[in-house]
């Protein structure tokens, strides 16, 4: 991907994440099986997205352009964690390649601080609760 593709690709990934996360933790928060610590952890990877297109549109000095829209959840929790575990490695791979391209050390710091993010607490979260769904 050229460098355009990659910081386009990172805003519209979490942009997408900011509205699926809020969506699907209020759809499935109900789930006997791990729906409290699906919602607890939807609501705050879906605050920390937030927090992450603000970092992007200064790092990049555009607008994110960011609206909370409304979106159709996936039809199960099941689908809703394959997508987000899908998601999240194209983030990962994203977050890898911009940090290749960049060249001011301080935005090579921020991006590896959500690079670091992404896989520590977004990626190994949604496989902690996929692991927790198949254990029930």
């Amino acid at each position: 991907m050229t460098f355009k593709e990659l910081i386009r690709t990172a805003i519209y990934n979490e942009m997408d994440d900011v509205t699926s996360f809020g969506e699907e933790a209020e759809t499935f928060g109900g789930d006997p099986r791990v729906g409290e610590e699906m919602k607890a952890l939807f609501g705050k990877l879906a605050d920390e997205k937030r927090e992450r297109l603000k970092e992007l549109g200064k790092i990049f000095k555009e607008g994110t352009g960011f609206r909370q829209r409304a979106a159709a959840p996936a039809r199960s929790l099941e689908a809703a964690l394959r997508t987000h575990v899908t998601r999240s490695e194209l983030t990962v791979r994203v977050y890898a390649g911009l940090l290749k391209e960049l060249n001011k050390p301080e935005f090579k710091e921020a991006v590896a601080a959500m690079l670091l993010r992404e896989r520590e607490e977004t990626l190994a979260g949604v496989r902690r609760l996929q692991a927790a769904l198949k254990g029930s």
